[in-house]
């Protein structure tokens, strides 16, 4: 009977045991030492700012244009006898050669008959003036004669008729003159439009020239890029000894080619679509061996960049560009936290950053990106972490 209640009540007293020894334990375990939660530091690398002297350069780009280009153009018709060796595509023209001749024949007939037409109305007046003198020994005693009868009207004719066929040679003439098609400046031709044999009507288009006194470059910049190079808008100047300097340069078959010129004005208005201003910069002679870079010329058409040299700063704060946020903000570690400045930027390139106000000279500036940045989280230096280590 006893073994019967034994085996009945042994799974009850192996639990109870077990709440018994859980019990036990509860009692006896180690109380932990409580902690206060550490705030976590983040990490960053950091820069000090310092002082710089540089030029505030600013960089653009542009096509190149002849200052002058126009369609030649014949002033009179006929066909076309002659053309220069140089009048071709890439052709190289000299101020006053010519380039084209005009059929003459027709046009030297009719200086001949204009010639031929002053002579008569010379003698046509030296007679006029004759009958007049006669006219007036014959009315001589007449009280008050009348002009007919002095014939001073048909005098007047006369002299106009000369004046008449004097303009009529000097057209003939011109005429003539305008056979021969020359340019009045140097210039290279782009594309030509007429061969020998070709009949030409006055004010057909015979080829596009383009001068070579000078180059322009339309350089588009910013707002701000005018305060870098201290200048105003509509700055204009004729004194190109002493205008701001550029540089430009090209790649051309794989090697870099520059030349030096020089920025004559910035236009009075701002491009109404970009809110851009654009400068003009100039390159004199770009052909003139003087000009060349290694036989290389600016070439009309080609694509430059432009490094514009601005207005010279010294003793300004310099940090890395990474390290201007947008919104001109900087992060700055001050007594291990983040501090947010906001800045005055006088200058910005590539590669730094040259603030006006905001930082001072030997401030840490922080250069790596913080996501959520708030003012007084902590932030450590990884930098000076280094420093203290390897000390």
């Amino acid at each position: 009977m006893l073994k019967k209640w034994l085996r009945k009540l042994s799974p009850v007293l192996v639990i109870a045991f077990g709440f018994g020894v859980f019990a036990l334990l509860q009692a006896n375990k180690p109380i932990p030492e409580k902690k206060e939660p550490q705030a976590r530091i983040l990490q960053v690398y950091t820069t000090p700012a310092h002082l710089d002297t540089t030029v505030f350069d600013v960089y653009a780009q542009g096509e190149v244009k002849a200052k002058t280009r126009i369609e030649l153009a014949a002033q009179v018709g006929g066909r076309i006898e002659w053309v220069s060796n140089q009048f071709i595509a890439g052709g190289n023209v000299k101020a006053g050669n010519p380039l084209l001749q005009i059929e003459k024949i027709d046009y030297e007939l009719a200086l001949s008959q204009a010639e031929a037409a002053l002579a008569n109305a010379r003698v046509l007046l030296e007679k006029a003036e004759a009958d007049a003198n006669v006219a007036r020994q014959q009315l001589a005693g007449v009280k008050n004669p009348s002009p007919l009868a002095l014939k001073i009207p048909q005098v007047k004719e006369a002299k106009a008729n000369v004046k008449a066929a004097e303009a009529s040679l000097a057209r003939a003439q011109l005429n003539l003159d305008r056979t021969t098609i020359s340019l009045p400046y140097d210039a290279r031709i782009s594309a030509t439009r007429a061969e020998v044999g070709q009949y030409i009507a006055p004010g057909q288009s015979l080829a596009s020239i383009f001068g070579v006194d000078e180059v322009m470059v339309r350089l588009a910049l910013k707002q701000d890029e005018l305060a870098s190079l201290g200048l105003p808008i509509g700055f204009n100047t004729t004194d190109y000894a002493n205008a701001p300097r550029v540089i430009f340069s090209a790649d051309i078959a794989n090697r870099n080619y520059q030349w030096e010129g020089f920025i004559s004005h910035i236009e009075a208005s701002i491009d109404e679509s970009t809110r851009m201003v654009h400068a003009i910069a100039r390159l004199p002679s770009p052909y003139d061996s003087a000009n060349l870079d290694r036989g290389m010329p600016m070439a009309v058409g080609l694509y430059v960049n432009a490094k514009i040299g601005g207005k010279q700063a010294d003793s300004i704060v310099a940090i890395p560009r990474a390290a201007l946020r947008p919104g001109d903000r900087v992060f700055v570690i001050s007594a291990g936290a983040l501090d947010i400045r906001e800045v005055e930027v006088a200058h910005s390139n590539d590669e730094k950053a040259y603030i006006e106000s905001g930082i001072t000279e030997g401030e840490l500036v922080v250069t790596s990106p913080i996501r959520n940045p708030i003012r007084g989280m902590a932030l450590a230096s990884i930098e000076a972490n280094a420093v203290e280590a390897s000390e």
